[in-house]
């Protein structure tokens, strides 16, 4: 840890700020809704069968999606560790691309591309967030695998392992941290995900997230919708805490080695596996996207830009698309803001600071639909009438962006060697100065990155949005669902038309976090 900082009274202030927010709107809300709205007799609600069903398709549905994308994570991953090839960090970009798309842009993409007679099943669902997964899953492990020393596997070579028995004895036992880790947010996301389900599940393949929403807003039994919430928030709490207990246990080797273990391609069959991998993938992550562009600019089989016309000319729209960055731009600042706050009381506070970490990751584990419910149900009456007041949504989405904000920044911070603190602190400079011109320095293109992914998450964010947002300051997701409901080729072609500025935002953002990386 960072001695100096140690010594600064003001350490224990740094995770005020993020502790405060957390409480306000993440905990007392939730914690709210759990006691006024909570009733005994919900219980029977778990005993129907609809219920049951629903508990359960959310279940073996994040399961299978989950194993899914991990398998088509791995071949990716090990490529990209292990091999050095032309236009890799253009590639990685475009497969991890879609973890970065708004939910309500990759269901309205497998809508279009889908036949009709795939909209509303389980496969569409589970192939959906494969999509949205299998991007992250691959970098988070390819950044552990390139790790390992390449020295051990020219060991294990000369002992007489095969291909096969080195990647089971050697490289998996390696990569299990990261292989759960990845593992955990895939199930998370997939078993919280609102916005694919709400596009392409229907009422027919309705999930815990979903069914949620549908009885508080729809039903008005916001009992029923609470104890939903409950079992949700145990599930999760449950996956993480066993996980991390199974994690804690794995001895590592972290150290980063001294030599690249990628390669160039050498031969012909490493070539051909490379490349249908590499290109299986590209064309996989483009595909849907590109499906979305050519549906902005077909209306009845004929090509016409008209639904980009009335998007621009419609005033609904444009209000709905200048609220939509306004919110961004506010929650990417206080979101970052958090972030670099938890990170820092965490990085230069002792082990009791330790535990905001875990306070961080609430709003991923309560879910974005979770926390919209607690808001419009906490702060709807006097004195803190805040259901009306824009300035919740915004919030909201700094919520939900915070755990990721916080991730990116942590470990770059982490890494600092504490030499460098303490020569400039030896050389006179205050605890200020130092964390100026040493840390701040360092962590710059992290804080630039956590600050785009936010701004990313705030544009595309649903589930809270669909609480939360309000006639006159809808976020463009909302209005993406409402046109996609509405029946006539010109409206839905114009969700199309928001669905492909979207996706080029997140890509922008993806190239741009990308590239600063590569100069860091």
């Amino acid at each position: 840890m960072a001695t100096i900082y140690n010594r600064s009274p003001a350490t224990k202030w740094l995770a005020a700020l993020p502790i405060a927010v957390i409480c306000a709107l993440v905990v007392a809300p939730v914690v709210n809704i759990f006691v006024s709205s909570l009733q005994l007799d919900s219980l029977n609600l778990l005993r129907t069968t609809t219920i049951r069903s629903v508990v359960w398709f959310t279940t073996w549905q994040a399961l299978a999606s989950t194993a899914a994308a991990l398998l088509v994570a791995l071949p990716i991953a090990f490529c990209t560790a292990n091999f050095r090839f032309a236009s890799q960090r253009f590639t990685t970009s475009l497969i991890t691309m879609p973890f970065v798309l708004p939910s309500i842009v990759v269901g309205a993409a497998f809508l279009q591309i889908l036949p009709n007679n795939l909209h509303r099943t389980a496969f569409a669902l589970i192939l959906a967030h494969v999509y949205f997964n299998f991007g992250f899953a691959a970098r988070l492990i390819s950044a552990r695998w390139v790790q390992i020393h390449p020295y051990l596997d020219d060991a294990a070579r000369t002992l007489g392992a095969s291909p096969l028995k080195l990647f089971t004895t050697l490289t998996m036992p390696l990569l299990r941290k990261a292989i759960v880790n990845a593992a955990l947010v895939v199930f998370t996301l997939c078993f919280t995900s609102y916005g694919v389900v709400r596009i392409l599940g229907g009422p027919s393949r309705s999930t815990i997230e979903t069914e949620i929403y549908f009885r508080a807003m729809q039903l008005g039994d916001v009992s029923g919708a609470v104890m939903l919430s409950a079992l949700q928030i145990i599930v999760i709490a449950a996956v993480f805490f066993v996980t991390n207990k199974q994690t804690g246990r794995t001895v590592e080797q972290t150290t980063r080695p001294t030599i690249s273990r990628q390669r160039h391609l050498r031969t012909k069959n490493q070539k051909i596996a490379a490349m249908v991998i590499l290109t299986g993938s590209t064309a996989f992550a483009i595909v849907p996207v590109f499906a979305i562009a050519l549906k902005s600019v077909v209306i009845n089989s004929r090509f016409t830009i008209a639904a980009w016309r009335a998007v621009f000319t419609n005033p609904e729209i444009v209000q709905s698309l200048t609220k939509t960055l306004i919110y961004a731009i506010f929650a990417m600042m206080l979101a970052t803001l958090l972030g670099l706050l938890s990170a820092c009381s965490i990085t230069y506070g002792n082990k009791k600071f330790r535990y905001i970490s875990g306070l961080t990751a609430l709003p991923i584990i309560v879910s974005a639909v979770a926390i919209g419910l607690g808001i419009i149900i906490t702060f709807d009456s006097q004195p803190i009438d805040w259901r009306g007041a824009r300035l919740m949504l915004p919030l909201a989405h700094a919520l939900v962006a915070l755990p990721l904000a916080m991730r990116i920044i942590s470990p770059v911070l982490q890494a600092i060697p504490d030499s460098l603190r303490q020569a400039s602190n030896v050389l006179g400079a205050s605890s200020w100065q130092t964390w100026r011109n040493v840390d701040f320095k360092i962590i710059r293109r992290a804080v630039s990155a956590a600050a785009a992914i936010s701004a990313a998450v705030s544009i595309g964010e649903f589930g809270a949005s669909s609480f939360l947002a309000r006639r006159g300051a809808e976020t463009l997701p909302i209005t993406i669902s409402r046109l996609l409901s509405r029946p006539g080729d010109s409206l839905r072609t114009q969700a199309f038309v928001l669905a492909t500025l979207l996706a080029l935002f997140s890509i922008t953002i993806i190239f741009i976090i990308d590239k600063q990386n590569s100069y860091a």
